[in-house]
């Protein structure tokens, strides 16, 4: 009874935190469409590269500390105290150094002065992140409290814009929102911390933060390198061609970064099974990755495909007329979706296996791919030529990850795992292309025809699905010893 009683608890804490992710980001979308809808194409930009700056610090900010702190507190209650009073002051530390940072580097991009003050307003709430305790509610198994706190955050900058932000005029008020709905998240950690856990006191010695500073790093290092990767591409196209085409890149990536969510989700749900299978023998693990890369595959590019073909119907819909141009960018951008899937079978591998620090390597490997790439290719074609460096650097991760993987794991699915379906979405969208109609009629054709296509090119596609879904009850068991010799290549 204990043993079920645990599992209904986790599936109620999964959705409680999946449930407070997609309506926050449901509200989030509608606030940035209002944005985009108010506000003129540079004026837009300019919040896109104040949103990107500020995220990517929030991440240096946070160094890493939160699974640290979640897996202390979860192990022995008692360190509750001292870790929720060490853990911001760490972070107020960081801070420190990371607040100036970021209001430089905007200067250094040499932004007009309305854009360098948004992004001084948006500082600002970087303020907050110490207090955004997160960590410490997971660690305790309080998960509604963090769903509560992701909606929270969200509504209060949504109803901030769409009270005062009436015209490019007030651009200076978006900054005024966020900040405001900063503090209000760390309002509601403080109260909540306070009457649920223990007060908020911040530790007055530096001993326990600068051990918490040098244990966190080499998580800070993989998730900075990450959030760098991620955020690159703006920061470039912001010094080389300015705020319209951050617009247009920054709207497209919004789209792009929320679908990946689900791949990194799926990978994250999957990584339990992968732990056990490669615990049991090379074997076990092949009968799962085999099945599990075919699947992302004939999804991820089957998503790729759709978006591609429906690009700039999306961005009309959802950002007005304006951004339809921004479709463009999404059809290249979209291709990173289907990369990042089959980089996370060897990432997640080599994770698995304790071999973490070549995930590193990798990510290294694709922001310096983005850096190089997007310096020619944003200087060539603008926010397209962003989308092209980012695309290229998922394929780099991809190829180093699952070379470091085929050392360290054994055997893992690559390229030749892809042909089928990628071959028949290039088919299929050629001659959607050729449709002289609607677009959203080509892609629902293209949809269909893309999934019937499927179990024909690939007939063990249903039974490799079938596997999969019972991947985590079968794991040495019968059904996962039954595999095709194709899904070990």
């Amino acid at each position: 009874m204990k043993r079920r009683g645990l599992g209904l608890r986790t599936v109620q804490d999964f959705l409680l935190l999946s449930g407070g992710e997609f309506v926050s980001k449901l509200i989030g979308f509608a606030a940035f469409a209002y944005l985009a809808r108010t506000l003129e194409p540079s004026a837009y930009g300019a919040v896109e590269l104040a949103v990107s700056l500020s995220l990517f610090f929030a991440v240096v900010i946070e160094f890493g500390l939160s699974p640290i702190g979640a897996r202390e507190v979860a192990q022995d209650a008692q360190r509750v105290r001292r870790l929720a009073g060490e853990i911001p002051s760490a972070r107020f530390l960081i801070a420190a150094l990371a607040i100036p940072s970021m209001c430089g580097l905007v200067v250094l991009l040499d932004q007009p002065i309305e854009v360098v003050r948004l992004v001084w307003l948006f500082s600002l709430g970087l303020l907050a992140v110490p207090l955004s305790q997160q960590w410490l509610f997971q660690g305790l198994e309080m998960m509604k409290w963090v769903s509560l706190a992701q909606v929270l955050r969200m509504s209060a900058f949504a109803i901030g814009i769409v009270a005062v932000v009436r015209s490019s005029d007030n651009l200076l008020w978006v900054g005024a929102a966020e900040f405001g709905a900063a503090l209000t998240l760390g309002a509601y950690f403080f109260i909540v911390q306070g009457l649920r856990i223990t007060p908020f006191r911040p530790s007055t010695s530096l001993v326990g933060p600068r051990k918490l500073l040098r244990e966190g790093l080499s998580v800070a290092l993989s998730q900075i390198v990450w959030a760098l990767g991620q955020y690159l591409p703006t920061l470039l196209i912001a010094y080389l061609m300015g705020s319209v085409e951050v617009a247009f890149f920054g709207s497209a990536h919004r789209i792009v970064m929320s679908l990946a969510t689900f791949g990194l989700l799926y990978h994250f749900n999957l990584f339990p099974a992968v732990s056990k299978a490669l615990a049991e023998s090379e074997e076990v693990y092949h009968a799962l990755v085999g099945p599990s890369f075919k699947a992302t595959a004939w999804a991820g590019i089957g998503i790729a495909l759709l978006v591609t073909l429906l690009g700039e119907t999306i961005c009309r819909f959802v950002y007005g007329d304006a951004f339809s141009v921004a479709g463009a960018t999404l059809a290249v951008l979209v291709w990173t979706v289907p990369l990042m899937l089959f980089s996370g079978h060897a990432r997640w591998a080599l994770i698995a296996r304790g071999e973490q620090r070549f995930v590193l390597v990798a990510q290294i490997a694709g922001t310096a791919t983005t850096f190089v790439a997007g310096l020619w290719a944003i200087a060539e074609w603008g926010a397209i030529g962003g989308a092209i460096a980012m695309v290229g650097s998922a394929g780099v991760v991809w190829f180093v990850a699952h070379g470091y993987a085929r050392q360290k794991v054994g055997k893992i699915p690559f390229l030749a795992a892809a042909a089928r379906p990628a071959l028949a979405a290039l088919g299929v969208g050629i001659a959607a292309r050729q449709f002289d109609g609607p677009a959203w009629i080509a892609a629902i054709g293209a949809g269909v025809a893309f999934a019937a296509l499927g179990p024909i090119l690939d007939w063990h596609l249903i039974a490799d699905l079938r596997r999969l879904a019972h991947a985590k009850g079968s794991v040495g068991g019968s059904g996962a010893q039954q595999s095709s010799a194709e899904d070990a290549k």
